[in-house]
C-alpha cells in the first residue's frame, strides 16, 4: 500500500493511494469511499489479540501472530465460496512457480551447454 499521511495523521485521501494485490500483483487506486470503516473486532483464537474486522471483509490478519482469521459473520455459502477462490488462487500460484521454476531450469541447460 503506498499513500501519503495527513496532518492531522491517518492517510491524507487528497492524494492518491495505491493498493497492490498480494496474489495476483495488480495496482489499484482506491479512495476513502473504497474502504471499509473499522466498526468491527474479533479475537484471534491463536493468541487471543483483538483484531479490527471491518464489515464486509472475507479474511484479515492477526496483528498479535500473523494468523489469517475468517470474519466471523460468513455464512457456511460464503465460507465454501472462499475457501473454492483461494484454492484456484493457490493453483494458479503453483502453476505460475511451476513455469517459473521450468524457465530457469531451461536457462541453466543452455548456458551448460554453449
Amino acid at each position: 500500500m503506498d499513500y501519503a499521511l495527513a496532518p492531522a495523521g491517518g492517510i491524507d485521501w487528497d492524494r492518491p493511494v495505491r493498493v497492490t494485490c498480494l496474489c495476483c500483483h495488480a495496482s489499484h487506486h482506491v479512495g476513502a469511499g473504497d474502504v471499509l470503516p473499522l466498526d468491527a473486532q474479533t479475537t484471534c483464537h491463536r493468541c487471543g489479540a483483538a483484531v479490527a474486522c471491518p464489515a464486509g471483509s472475507a479474511r484479515v490478519q492477526c496483528t498479535g501472530c500473523g494468523l489469517f482469521l475468517l470474519d466471523p459473520d460468513l455464512s457456511s455459502a460464503q465460507r465454501d465460496k472462499l475457501a473454492v477462490t483461494e484454492g484456484l488462487a493457490g493453483l494458479a500460484l503453483r502453476e505460475s512457480y511451476l513455469a517459473a521454476k521450468e524457465r530457469a531450469s531451461q536457462r541453466l541447460e543452455g548456458g551448460e551447454s554453449g
